[in-house]
């Protein structure tokens, strides 16, 4: 059995009561911002606030680029969308999207991060989940060159692109109580939580199917939306 960290799914993602989502956020620079990632990913970007406490304000961050998966990778590698891939099994602070929002930042008193970014493309999306202080920033760019590497194995030897693809999901290991469990509940994750299961939604399957990136397979198994 598998979790995935969203608040719910992506299509009724906004009608959540327990996410307020503020479509004209009060922050400074946030203009901007968003004009900055458009140019740099080429992309109509949205930009909502699902703050739930006066500590720091939490961004739900929406790309529309009309490009498929594949075309976005062959220009992620060429450094024409996105900035250059990081070193192997490093994380970088210098891509656009952490520059743009370190100025953000900069602009603001309190703290602001991102919850959540979803890429919409042509064929696929790619939502990722915040699991811990500043993780969609940190490891934004070793999360799409992983998904280049990756690509000939979770669309099938290239027969098919998912649809959707959720970054990261959890296998459960034992019950309610168990540790995991509680980090995700918590946000008390590491970075390689990213890069150990993906949830894919395929139009030829049913239900989601897991990618095991350790394993370079396709799993299946049951995957359910965890509210926290």
């Amino acid at each position: 059995m598998f979790f995935i960290i969203m608040l719910n799914k992506q299509d009724n993602f906004r009608d959540n009561l327990k996410l307020k989502l503020d479509d004209n956020p009060q922050i400074e620079g946030l203009v901007e911002f968003r004009k900055s990632l458009e140019k740099d990913y080429f992309s109509n970007v949205a930009v909502r606030n699902c703050s739930a406490d006066n500590i720091r304000e939490n961004l739900v961050i929406e790309m529309d680029c009309n490009f498929k998966l594949v075309e976005i990778l062959s220009h992620l590698q060429k450094g024409t969308w996105g900035g250059t891939f990081p070193a192997p099994n490093s994380w970088s602070k210098s891509s656009p999207f952490s520059k743009a929002l370190e100025r953000l930042n900069e602009l603001n008193n309190r703290r602001i991060d991102v919850e959540e970014l979803s890429v919409f493309l042509k064929d696929s999306s790619i939502i990722i989940k915040n699991i811990y202080e500043n993780s969609i920033e940190e490891q934004l760019g070793q999360i799409l060159q992983t998904i280049a590497e990756h690509y000939v194995y979770f669309t099938k030897k290239l027969s098919e692109t998912p649809y959707e693809i959720y970054i990261p999901v959890f296998e459960e290991d034992l019950f309610e109580n168990d540790t995991k469990l509680k980090n995700i509940r918590t946000g008390n994750n590491s970075k390689k939580d990213y890069f150990e299961y993906w949830g894919l939604y395929f139009d030829s399957e049913k239900d989601a199917l897991i990618y095991d990136l350790k394993n370079k397979s396709i799993i299946f198994g049951d995957l359910f939306m965890l509210n926290h």
